[in-house]
């Protein structure tokens, strides 16, 4: 499958919630999974999904690397978007991906509670709707028989 999934990541070495959805997914879906920026770019990838979290103010570094997403790197994104009340706002991402071409095939929002210390950790429950979300943008832009 020619698929990454991406997430940001505030420390390094700190698993946070974005970490922990796209290692989670990129084990299921046997790709690469790396953080924001990547290692590699991406090239003429068919679904890139970004994992990050939106509490009022998008990651300076997602935000610029979406700026160089073209169709040339990636056809569609796919985003889990962690906020405090699940919403599936991608603010200034939606009229960068627009301006560059790129499909958004879906997002998906998460609610996860953010306090005093930081975010509450992502339950089972959450990583299961990234999951399911992410089988839906799957099953809709790729052969079945690549899920095998």
């Amino acid at each position: 499958m020619k698929m990454k999934i991406l997430f940001t990541q505030k420390k390094e070495g700190k698993k946070d919630n974005p970490e922990l959805i796209g290692d989670y997914l990129s084990r299921i879906y046997k790709v690469k999974g790396d953080k924001v920026p990547p290692a590699y770019p991406c090239e003429s990838e068919i679904l890139v999904i970004l994992c990050f979290e939106n509490y009022g103010k998008i990651d300076q570094k997602l935000v610029k690397f979406c700026q160089d997403l073209s169709t040339a790197r990636a056809h569609n994104v796919a985003l889990v978007i962690l906020s405090k009340d699940g919403s599936t706002d991608a603010g200034e991402l939606t009229g960068i991906f627009k301006q560059n071409g790129v499909n958004v095939a879906g997002t998906c929002g998460i609610a996860v509670p953010k306090g005093l210390f930081g975010a509450k950790k992502v339950s089972d429950a959450d990583t299961q709707k990234a999951k399911t979300f992410c089988d839906q943008m799957i099953g809709k832009l790729f052969d079945p028989s690549a899920l095998s």
